[in-house]
């Protein structure tokens, strides 16, 4: 056997036990999607509070005063920790465990509610406003109500904005369940009545799966840190409402008209012509739309407002580094994002739909820096013209 048949068989050897360590534990109902009522944890989740105390509530249902957007699709899972020593949780059985010794990665969108008003037993004949912000505790267990080990946990959610939080755990033992907690800021002197937002949670993935690298990023995320509990939100961002159309089914010939340019009218315009948004990127990992992204895509905003009769198709793309599974995910989160962005801005849902096409169609050499960084884009499509 020959030095290159060795370094082969070493190779194919090395991607196979790589290969076993890689995985996506995927959560049901990840965004808390249920009918909006207090009392209810949404489906798919346990409740996993104290006994003789309400469940969880599915936000925003019109009560609470809480009237806070979802950040994902209509619903979110709202908690709260009281002043009696008695805090909200809930769990959920994992289609596969996470397993020891494996480290993991996991995010979560976050928020206060600056109003949750409510009666107490301590005062059943008066509202109690629990305003104070509270930290989300992750465990790993292996019953519904067990929290056999503390894996993550965040700083004080104390802003009323949708902020991303980012974590990475490494588990000692194999768990089935997965909980999420609201708990009290720590150390604290007292126990006090505060809130907690929950919405849009990632999967839970192996910190194997690789990870893309901007070649030019505009505004850094919050990367946990090595082997820490504790992670901080990243920077606030612009508020987005979720875009959920379907795709367009019609097929018509596509055409690259190149860079997007805010001065378009609609009269060039054909069905299938292409754009790119130049100078939108991305940081990895992310699909947050960043304030330096927010300039280029108010542009966009414009032309929509100013062209109704134009739809389009919003399709993300990545670079050809990390695995299809990863890139068609990362890419349509993208595209969905910058959706939302538009509809957040005033243009209609309806004329707005998109796409993750992941690495699958580059338009450069992924072997190369700068081809890479082209390949790493997003493009509109025009879907529909109604012409006066």
């Amino acid at each position: 056997m020959n030095r290159s048949t060795l370094v082969a068989l070493a190779l194919v050897a090395f991607c196979g036990m790589l290969g076993a360590q890689t995985e996506i534990i995927y959560l049901e109902n990840p965004s808390f999607e249920d009918e909006p009522r207090p009392g209810w944890q949404p489906r798919g989740w346990i409740d996993c509070g104290f006994a003789g105390e309400s469940p969880p509530d599915v936000q925003p249902f019109g009560g609470f005063g809480v009237t806070q957007a979802a950040h994902d699709d209509n619903t979110y899972l709202g908690l709260v920790v009281r002043d009696n020593k008695t805090w909200e949780a809930v769990s959920q059985r994992l289609a596969r465990p996470i397993r020891e010794g494996q480290c993991y990665r996991f995010s979560i969108y976050l928020a206060r509610s600056a109003q949750y008003v409510s009666p107490t037993k301590r005062k059943p004949n008066e509202l109690t406003n629990f305003n104070k912000g509270a930290i989300l505790r992750i465990y790993g267990g292996n019953s519904p109500r067990e929290k056999a080990e503390l894996l993550a946990s965040s700083d004080m959610v104390s802003h009323t904005d949708w902020r991303p939080y980012k974590f990475e755990f490494t588990p000692k033992k194999s768990y089935r369940y997965f909980v999420l907690e609201a708990y009290y800021k720590t150390p604290t002197m007292f126990y006090y009545n505060g809130n907690l937002l929950l919405d849009n949670a990632s999967e839970i993935y192996s910190c194997e799966i690789p990870e893309e690298k901007p070649d030019n990023p505009i505004l850094a995320q919050v990367d946990p840190e090595e082997k820490k509990t504790n992670v901080k939100p990243s920077p606030k961002e612009e508020p987005v409402l979720p875009e959920a159309k379907e795709e367009p089914k019609e097929e018509v010939k596509e055409v690259d008209r190149g860079d997007f340019k805010g001065d378009l009218k609609a009269e060039d315009l054909a069905l299938g012509d292409k754009f790119r948004l130049d100078n939108l990127y991305f940081q990895a990992d992310s699909s947050s739309i960043t304030p330096a992204a927010a300039l280029e895509l108010n542009e966009l905003v414009a032309f929509m407002k100013k062209n109704k009769g134009v739809s389009i198709e919003v399709g993300g793309h990545t670079n050809g580094l990390p695995t299809h599974d990863y890139c068609d995910k990362l890419s349509r989160a993208r595209a969905k994002s910058i959706s939302a962005y538009l509809t957040a801005k005033g243009v209609d849902r309806r004329r707005i739909s998109y796409r993750g096409y992941g690495k699958r169609k580059p338009i450069a050499d992924n072997e190369t820096r700068e081809g890479r960084k082209r390949n790493q884009r997003v493009e509109i499509k025009i879907t529909k013209l109604e012409r006066n």
